[in-house]
């Protein structure tokens, strides 16, 4: 009985040797988020920005009665790989909605009087550029980093009005820039867990300033 219990007690320890050995997980795995930043690495992050530089696209309708600027964003999202411990290269995405409203006295016919109606226009501003990020320093928790690139700025946009369905073909005027974008910022990463942090950039961009999420994981294993 003792013999048949030793045994299996030999076969069970083999066992779970052999799965032990089976399900391991290679070294890279555990070392390589063992830095914030690291060759190999791919960051997803996702942000947003304030504040909006965006009264200047409308400097034509500054004047205008009532006017006013309003929206959203702008919003970031990065995909980023680690081409060494120093540098990686992102595709750095944004999108911001705006929206410009006025006041115009037009004559009202069933009324038989002057009253004010609103006109405004709403523009999507989306960019993507292909950055660069160099890392100064870089630990378990910490990385700080300085980043620039260019890219392109599509914009789209539609006008507006309370008025007659018959004006509704007017043109709204603003400043439309370039279709190139361009981003220079400094930068600071916290990881506050082993894959995910807080970051916050200031800059040249779409706002001045932008903090967010970054989430961490591996391109490929290491040989």
């Amino acid at each position: 009985m003792n013999k048949n219990i030793l045994v299996l007690l030999v076969v069970l320890g083999l066992s779970l040797q052999s799965n032990a050995q089976l399900f391991s997980i290679p070294g890279w795995d555990y070392n390589w988020d063992q830095k914030a930043h690291e060759k190999g690495q791919l960051h997803f992050s996702y942000g947003y920005g304030l504040p909006r530089l965006d009264k200047k696209l409308f400097d034509y309708q500054k004047d205008s009665t009532d006017f006013r600027v309003v929206g959203i964003g702008p919003f970031f999202w990065k995909a980023e790989l680690g081409l060494s411990r120093k540098l990686s290269v992102s595709l750095s995405t944004s999108y911001i909605l705006y929206q410009a409203d006025w006041t115009r006295m037009r004559y009202d016919a069933f009324k038989g009087m002057d009253l004010p109606f609103k006109y405004g226009t709403k523009l999507h501003d989306i960019s993507a550029n292909l950055r660069f990020n160099y890392h100064l320093f870089v630990d378990k928790e910490w990385d700080i980093y300085i980043g620039g690139g260019a890219g392109y700025n599509h914009f789209m946009s539609s006008d507006f009005t309370s008025y007659l369905p018959d004006d509704s073909l007017f043109k709204s005027q603003f400043k439309l820039p370039f279709p190139v974008s361009a981003e220079m910022t400094f930068g600071i990463r916290y990881y506050f867990l082993t894959r995910t942090a807080i970051y916050l950039e200031a800059g040249y961009g779409k706002s001045l300033a932008q903090a967010g999420f970054v989430f961490k994981f591996r391109n490929k294993k290491r040989g």
